[in-house]
Parts: C-alpha cells; sequence; structure tokens
C-alpha cells in the first residue's frame, strides 16, 4: 500500500516532536508539540528536498495548530505532485 504524503507529513512532524503519531493531537499547537524554530526549519528543508515545494520562511510558525501545518503543507506539496 502505498503511504500518502499527508501520513508522511504526520510521522515527519511526529519525529521531529519526538512524539508518538496518536499524541500529536490536531488541535495543538506546533509550539505546544515541543516544535522550535530550528524544528520548523528542517521541515520545510524536508518538503522541498522530497517534494520540491517550497516554504518560504515564517509560514511554518509556532502557534500554527498541527491541522492548520498539515493543511498548508500538504497543500504545498499537491501543487507539485
Amino acid at each position: 500500500m502505498e503511504t500518502t504524503v499527508n501520513a508522511r507529513l504526520v510521522q515527519l512532524l511526529a519525529d521531529k516532536a519526538e512524539l508518538p503519531v496518536d499524541e500529536l493531537g490536531p488541535d495543538r499547537t506546533l509550539e505546544e508539540i515541543g516544535l522550535d524554530s530550528l524544528h520548523l526549519m528542517e521541515v520545510a528543508l524536508w518538503v522541498q528536498r522530497e517534494y520540491g515545494a517550497i516554504v518560504p520562511e515564517g509560514d511554518l510558525h509556532h502557534d500554527l495548530t498541527v491541522r492548520e501545518a498539515l493543511s498548508y503543507l500538504d497543500e504545498k506539496t499537491a501543487a507539485v505532485r
């Protein structure tokens, strides 16, 4: 079975936050799950490397919820799939 992009993005956030996927909580902010600016930069670089999608600096920020961040990243990667 092929992994969907969204599942890969969920796993990426979980890995960066060092949390199990089920503890991400869609309404928790990126800050609440422990992601700092370096983590967010790493996420943006991973998306660019894996999908060729550019995530401008500042588009991912600490007060985004996990749901908002995943929706944004999925939209960015969908444009290049």
